[in-house]
C-alpha cells in the first residue's frame, strides 16, 4: 500500500512469530502421549476436550462427568501456563529474527501510521518484543500494547482453548462477557483499519471464531485496502483469506515470505 498519512495498521500475531512457540506445551503432552505427539495431535486433544465440556453442560445427568473434565482443562492450564512461563524465561521462546524488520517494512512506511497489535498467543514473548521496538522507534510512546484475544499466561485459568468460542454453557455470564468484550474489541481494530498484517498466524480451522471475525471486518469496512500476509506457507493463508473476503472486492492481498521481506510473492 502506498504510505497513507494516519494510516491504521493492525497487526494479528499468531505462533509462527515466536521460535519455538509449541515446544513448551508439546514436551507436556509427549509426558503422557508419547514422543510421536506433535502440534496437531496436541490441538486434537484440546478440542476433544472442549467438546465434553460442551456436551456435559447440556446433560444435568452428566454433572459428575462435567466437573472432572473442567478439573482436567483447569490443570491442564496451569501446566501449560507454567511451562510457557519457564520457556519464556530460559530462552527457549524467543521472537523470530525478522519481527521487527516486519514492523519498520510495513508500519513505519509512513511515520504518521497509526498501530495496534493483537495476538492469538499465550506468552508474551510478543508483547516484550513490541515493547522494545516502539520505545526505539518512537519518542512519544511509552510502551506498546499486545491484545491477547485467547489470554495470556498472565492468568493461565483464563487460557482460551483451540476451537473454544467467546460463548460457552460451561462459562460463567461474566467470563463469557470477558470474553466477548476481546472479540468485540478485535473487531473494532479490524474494522477501522487500512491495512491488517497477518504474522505467523495461518487461520487455522480450529480458530473459526477470529476467521468469522475477520470475515465480518472484510465484510463490513470501509476502509481496509490491504492484507499483508508474512509467513512462509502464504500460500495457504491466502487461499484461506481470499475465502473470507468472498465477493468483496477493492482489498488487495499481499504476501511475504519472513526469510525475504523484499520480495512480494
Amino acid at each position: 500500500m502506498s504510505a497513507t498519512i494516519n494510516a491504521k495498521v493492525t497487526i494479528l500475531v499468531g505462533a509462527g512469530a515466536v521460535e519455538n512457540a509449541w515446544k513448551p506445551i508439546l514436551n507436556i503432552f509427549r509426558l503422557i502421549n508419547g514422543d510421536e505427539t506433535d502440534q496437531d495431535s496436541a490441538n486434537f486433544l484440546f478440542a476433544k476436550s472442549i467438546c465434553a465440556l460442551r456436551l456435559y453442560s447440556k446433560l444435568p445427568q452428566r454433572a459428575k462427568q462435567l466437573k472432572e473434565e473442567q478439573e482436567l482443562v483447569s490443570s491442564m492450564k496451569e501446566v501449560i501456563g507454567d511451562s510457557l512461563k519457564l520457556a519464556q524465561k530460559d530462552g527457549t521462546l524467543k521472537p523470530r529474527k525478522e519481527f521487527a524488520t516486519m514492523l519498520d517494512k510495513f508500519v513505519l512506511c509512513s511515520p504518521n501510521n497509526l498501530f495496534g497489535f493483537v495476538t492469538t498467543n499465550w506468552d508474551t514473548v510478543i508483547d516484550a518484543e513490541a515493547d522494545r521496538w516502539v520505545k526505539d522507534k518512537y519518542l512519544d510512546i511509552e510502551s506498546a500494547k499486545v491484545f491477547h484475544i485467547h489470554g495470556s499466561i498472565e492468568a493461565h485459568e483464563h487460557l482460551y482453548l483451540p476451537s473454544e468460542t467467546s460463548m460457552e454453557n460451561y462459562r460463567s455470564d461474566a467470563e463469557n462477557e470477558r470474553l466477548g468484550y476481546a472479540h468485540f474489541a478485535t473487531f473494532k481494530l479490524l474494522k477501522e483499519a487500512n491495512s491488517i498484517i497477518l504474522y505467523g498466524l495461518s487461520l487455522d480451522p480450529l480458530d473459526a471464531e477470529l476467521n468469522l471475525l475477520l470475515g465480518g471486518a472484510f465484510k463490513a469496512s470501509k476502509t481496509i485496502k490491504e492484507v499483508i500476509i508474512v509467513n512462509p506457507n502464504y500460500q495457504l493463508v491466502r487461499k484461506r483469506v481470499k475465502i473470507l473476503l468472498f465477493r468483496k472486492t477493492g482489498i488487495a492481498i499481499r504476501c511475504f515470505d519472513p526469510e525475504n521481506l523484499e520480495i512480494e510473492l
